[in-house]
């Protein structure tokens, strides 16, 4: 077993950690201290190409191994793991819609979860019910069928 990054994972790596050592660290104190959410180091990052659904997609597709996403985050984490998180947060909605909506659906909502370079927007997921708070493994709610409802 190789645990050397390819070529292309370290060129990727040393991309991003430049992001965060530039953008995300620099930022991070202001963004800690207001507690407001950091549009513009997104906004950033849609302009550079690490966020946005084709970041997902062609990182997805250039990299069978499945680590590329993993290296991304880890290195804008360094820079600031709550920026990343904004960065990487849409992620979970699509990959939910991707698991269980059609294509119809991901063809309207995928891009509205990420907006545009000019205008990013944030796709959000929320799971909850009594009894249960956000562990999806405790939900109990079921859905049935009444009449044509």
């Amino acid at each position: 077993m190789d645990f050397q990054l390819s070529e292309d994972q370290e060129q990727v790596r040393k991309w991003a950690h430049g992001f965060a050592e530039d953008v995300i660290r620099p930022a991070a104190p202001h963004y800690d201290e207001t507690e407001d959410f950091p549009w513009p180091v997104l906004k950033q990052a849609a302009e550079v190409g690490l966020y946005g659904m084709d970041f997902f997609a062609q990182t997805v597709a250039a990299d069978p191994s499945g680590l590329m996403l993993p290296i991304v985050a880890e290195e804008l984490s360094w820079g600031c793991a709550g920026i990343a998180l904004g960065i990487f947060g849409t992620g979970l909605p699509m990959s939910t819609l991707a698991y269980t909506g059609t294509q119809e659906q991901m063809i309207e909502w995928v891009p509205r979860m990420f907006g545009t370079k000019d205008e990013p927007a944030v796709g959000a997921l929320c799971v909850t019910e009594p009894n249960a708070g956000s562990d999806v493994s405790a939900l109990r709610t079921t859905a049935r069928r009444d009449g044509d409802e």
